[in-house]
């Protein structure tokens, strides 16, 4: 009996060093990303450009990544035995003003669609009652503020002063109201996750493959925590915007297929070397991605160049041209005060083939444009039609497509009438293409294939 007792009290130990060892068993701490979690890298594959003998088409080597299953979505949240759980970070969303063109609203007209009462217990609501805004408003608090808690978080605020692409929007969560001489901010106070169910679909069409809207949740999830974590907008009391600034957030209402994306991945993030990475993404590949030296001098490991091939050359915007007279030319340089212009020159392109530096040459004088947004702002198409490879025009771009474009002159009569642009892609072309991971997801890829195909030497974690 005392050699069992002994036997058993040695296989109690061994059984407790054992479970402290268990990777799984992960101690966190509130609102942080911790650096020190235990991860799976998402692949091994670094080549900062696909292989062109991989018998899928997909250009990356895909057979030895190491990726977290669907059913490991959930963190084990070991406190010390105290079984608190972690509290889900939140997110503070800058809510703009129509055609989200503005920060402060002149007034705001919202309904409580369930009871809700003030924060400093001044004043309260029913369900259904409708509240108007201004400045000489006598709702605010001494510090200019009102901030509504409702009792249902679920049911939240519908505001009728402004419209989204839904219609008249609603927002989930708390609502924040602060005045100033500007007018007034507001500011929607909810859960990440619940946030995301609003950007995914505002962001990817609902349609798009599932593992293509999984791969956008956790973009956004990081691209968002990121913000978070620099506190981007303090001076307006927010984490970000709801715009294309940031994320657009609730242009479109919160859809099945999106909710189940996000659920499936939910609270995992992209880190590198124990940080969240900033998640770019955009639409439309031309046949190769750039790194962020398009607006870096210092571009991240993690963004290199990856040529997608003729991943996407189905997409209308693979292909598109458009002509600018030079008299919209002329108005649009008017600024630098270098007279008419005389030419155009591509001085450098990055090594994804965006034009990254260029030079205008003027009758007065010459103008070098050193970043990709500035260029496409010079070069904006707002109502001047754009020509899809799939016969369709635009004329509703405020930027020109994408910056990965050649220009010649066009003549008439030995002078210059104007500039003809071929190009490429719609967006930055930085990080991960939406049509392109739509395309991967259609021909078998999973979601955790997608990330490692556009970001490199990533770690996939949870939020801790």
């Amino acid at each position: 009996m005392k050699w069992r007792n002994i036997i058993l009290l040695f296989l109690c130990i061994a059984g407790l060093f054992y479970t402290a060892r268990i990777p799984g068993s992960v101690r966190t701490s509130a609102n942080h990303v911790k650096a020190d979690v235990p991860v799976r890298k998402v692949t091994e594959n670094q080549n900062p450009a696909p292989k062109e003998n991989n018998p899928d088409g997909s250009g990356q080597n895909t057979e030895n990544a190491m990726v977290i299953p669907e059913n490991q979505n959930t963190v084990d949240t070991d406190t010390g035995g105290d079984n608190k759980s972690v509290p889900e970070q939140t997110i503070r969303v800058l809510i703009k003003t129509q055609d989200f063109s503005g920060e402060y609203h002149p007034d705001a007209t919202l309904i409580c669609n369930s009871n809700t009462t003030a924060q400093d217990g001044q004043v309260s609501f029913q369900a259904g009652e409708t509240i108007h805004l201004d400045n000489a408003s006598g709702l605010f608090d001494s510090e200019g503020a009102l901030k509504l808690i409702p009792e249902d978080e679920n049911a939240g605020f519908t505001i009728t002063s402004i419209k989204r692409e839904q219609g008249i929007p609603t927002y989930e969560g708390k609502l924040e109201i602060y005045r100033s001489g500007e007018g007034l901010l507001l500011i929607n106070v909810l859960s990440l996750e619940t946030y995301l169910k609003y950007v995914v679909p505002s962001e990817m069409p609902a349609s798009y493959e599932t593992e293509a809207l999984k791969a956008q949740s956790v973009c956004a999830r990081t691209y968002a925590l990121k913000q978070i974590q620099k506190g981007s907008l303090p001076q307006m009391h927010a984490d970000v915007d709801d715009s294309v600034s940031f994320q657009v957030y609730n242009n479109i209402p919160r859809q099945n297929s999106t909710d189940q994306a996000v659920d499936s991945t939910k609270n995992l993030v992209m880190m590198y070397n124990g940080e969240p990475i900033t998640a770019y993404f955009f639409s439309t590949s031309s046949g190769s991605t750039s790194t962020n030296e398009v607006w870096d001098e210092n571009p991240e490991q993690y963004l290199q160049c990856v040529n997608t091939g003729d991943l996407e050359s189905s997409e209308p915007w693979f292909r598109w041209n458009v002509t600018l007279p030079i008299d919209y030319l002329n108005n649009q340089i008017a600024k630098y005060e270098i007279g008419t212009l005389q030419g155009i020159m591509i001085l450098k392109k990055s090594a994804g083939g965006a034009v990254d530096e260029l030079k205008l040459v003027g009758s007065q004088g010459e103008k070098t444009l050193d970043s990709e947004y500035t260029i496409r702002q010079v070069f904006s198409t707002e109502g001047i039609p754009v020509n899809r490879q799939d016969g369709t025009t635009t004329t509703e771009m405020n930027l020109m497509p994408s910056a990965y474009f050649t220009c010649t002159p066009i003549y008439e009569e030995n002078q210059v009438t104007g500039y003809h642009f071929e190009g490429g892609g719609y967006g930055h072309g930085v990080g991960m293409s939406q049509n392109g991971a739509n395309h991967l997801a259609a021909q078998g890829k999973t979601w955790q294939e997608i990330l490692s195909y556009f970001y490199k030497e990533i770690d996939l974690c949870p939020i801790v």
